[in-house]
């Protein structure tokens, strides 16, 4: 049985992950026309999704969204795709002249959905390595799978975990978040030790980092972890764990 404060803390963060509020809808940019011979619209914001369609030279577009580099627009008849942003920096305005799209923003960042990120750190002593996947629901919930390998004196240990992260200010460059999830964990003991046997244990996870936007792609991550492992024994077991690495937006 953990302490009643660490409890708390649990339903807590439960509470602000359930209660965050969801994604709101982008707004709409302006009409363009096409000024290079043709553009051409993929199915999605990424070079390995196929071309659905070819706007040419005079056509105008509505741009309804951006994703970094990447426009989604319709077209007079109708066609919805995804664009480069290459391909509509000469487009032109109901004036006539080039129309200014700027560079990709932190707001277009948080447009990304998925995530992977390699870290490294300290698992209650011992060196951990970790690698994870994430998808982003809104701007400020996600949902987070995470494999662990944590090499020790007295055990090595493998986890695999997953998780509900809440990120309460994305916008913020420095941008906090939370999280809350469960692990299963495979200690196996140094063959050194007397008596020793591999064991496996349910485990919740607490915990709390940070995000510093690098790039338009590209984050540092900074985390700590509380785990508490659910072993058959009287008295549960906590482990810490700190770890810091780079995470890649997509």
């Amino acid at each position: 049985m953990y302490p009643q404060p660490k409890r708390l803390l649990y339903i807590l963060l439960a509470a602000v992950l359930c209660c965050s509020p969801g994604f709101a809808d982008d707004e709409a940019m302006p009409v363009v026309t096409v000024a290079d011979p043709y553009i051409e619209l993929h199915s999605g914001p990424g070079r390995g999704y196929p071309i659905l369609h070819v706007a040419e030279k005079g056509e105008s577009v509505t741009i309804l969204k951006r994703r970094t580099d990447w426009f989604k627009v319709r077209t007079q008849r109708g066609k919805v795709g995804w664009v480069k942003r290459r391909q509509m920096k000469d487009t032109l305005g109901p004036d006539g002249r080039l129309v200014d799209l700027g560079d990709p923003t932190i707001e277009d960042f948080l447009a990304r959905r998925w995530e992977f990120g390699v870290t490294g750190g300290d698992f209650e002593g011992a060196d951990s390595l970790s690698i994870s996947l994430g998808y982003r629901f809104s701007d400020n919930i996600s949902a987070e799978l995470k494999l662990t390998q944590a090499t020790g004196n007295i055990s090595d240990s493998k986890l695999a975990s997953v998780a509900l992260l809440n990120q309460p200010f994305p916008e913020w460059r420095l941008s906090p978040y939370f999280m809350l999830g469960a692990s299963r964990i495979k200690t196996d003991p140094s063959a050194t030790l007397v008596a020793t046997e591999d064991r496996s244990d349910n485990a919740l996870l607490v915990g709390l980092g940070a995000y510093y936007y690098i790039s338009r792609r590209m984050m540092l991550r900074l985390e700590y972890n509380n785990h508490l492992i659910l072993t058959s024994r009287e008295e549960n077991e906590e482990v810490n764990e700190w770890k810091a690495g780079l995470s890649v937006f997509f």
